[in-house]
C-alpha cells in the first residue's frame, strides 16, 4: 500500500468512527493526536538508531582498513588470493547494507513528516468543524430569533389590522353622532324659532284681548255715566 493509501485510510477510518460515536469525538480526536505523535517519536527514534548505526559503521570502517592490513600481511604468506576475494566481497554487502539502512531512515522521516503533515490537517480540519459548528449554532439562533420575530410581526399586524378596524367604526360612529348632533341642532332651531313665533302670536292674542277688554270697559264706562250723574 503506497503512502497517501494508508493515510487516506486512516483518515476514513477516523472519520467512519467519529460519524458511529459522535459523544466520543474529542475522545478519537485525542487518541489520533497521541497515536500520530507516538508513531513520530518512534520513527524519530528510528531514525536516530539507523544514523547511529551508520556512525559506528563509519567509525568501524575507518578503524578496519588497518586491522584488515595486518591480517592481510599476515596471511599474504599463506594464501593472497583469498584475502583479496574477501576485500572484495566484503565491501559490496556492506555498501548494500548502508544503502538500505538509509533508505529505511528516508522512509521513517517520510513517514514522520507524512504524520506530522497529517496531524496538522486534522488540527486544521477540527479547527473548520468547530468553526462550522458555530456558525451552524448561530445560525440556527438567527434562525429562531428570525422566527420569533416573525410571529411577533405577524401578531402585531393583526392586532395593528383589528385596531385600524376599531378606529374605522369609531371614526363611523363619531360622523353619526356629528349628524345627529347637526340634526338635533337644526330641530332646536326649529323648535325655539316655533316657541319664539308662539309667543308673539300669544302675545299678540294677549295685547289684543286686553285692548278689547279696555275697549269694553270704557263704552260701560260710558253707557253707566249718565246713570250715575242723575244720581248725584
Amino acid at each position: 500500500m503506497s503512502e497517501p493509501d494508508w493515510r487516506d485510510s486512516y483518515l476514513a477510518s477516523l472519520q467512519e468512527a467519529e460519524r458511529d460515536s459522535p459523544v466520543n469525538k474529542d475522545l478519537v480526536a485525542a487518541c489520533s493526536a497521541l497515536a500520530d505523535r507516538v508513531a513520530a517519536l518512534e520513527a524519530e527514534k528510528g531514525m536516530l538508531q539507523v544514523q547511529l548505526e551508520q556512525q559506528q559503521q563509519q567509525q568501524q570502517s575507518s578503524s578496519d582498513p588497518t586491522t584488515a592490513a595486518t591480517r592481510t600481511t599476515k596471511k599474504t604468506t599463506k594464501s593472497p588470493s583469498k584475502a583479496a576475494a574477501a576485500a572484495t566481497a566484503t565491501a559490496p554487502a556492506a555498501t548494500i547494507e548502508t544503502k538500505a539502512a538509509t533508505d529505511a531512515a528516508q522512509a521513517r522521516l517520510d513517514l514522520a513528516e507524512a504524520l506530522r503533515a497529517k496531524g496538522a490537517l486534522e488540527a486544521r480540519l477540527r479547527a473548520a468543524e468547530e468553526e462550522l459548528r458555530r456558525l451552524r449554532e448561530r445560525a440556527r439562533a438567527d434562525e429562531r430569533r428570525i422566527r420569533e420575530l416573525t410571529a411577533e410581526r405577524g401578531a402585531l399586524a393583526a392586532r395593528l389590522k383589528d385596531r385600524g378596524e376599531e378606529l374605522a367604526e369609531k371614526s363611523k360612529m363619531v360622523n353619526r353622532f356629528q349628524d345627529d348632533i347637526v340634526a338635533l341642532t337644526m330641530e332646536l332651531n326649529l323648535t325655539e324659532q316655533k316657541s319664539k313665533r308662539v309667543a308673539a302670536e300669544n302675545k299678540e292674542l294677549v295685547d289684543r284681548w286686553m285692548k278689547r277688554m279696555g275697549e269694553e270697559a270704557d263704552a260701560m264706562n260710558q253707557q253707566n255715566e249718565p246713570i250715575l250723574n242723575s244720581r248725584r
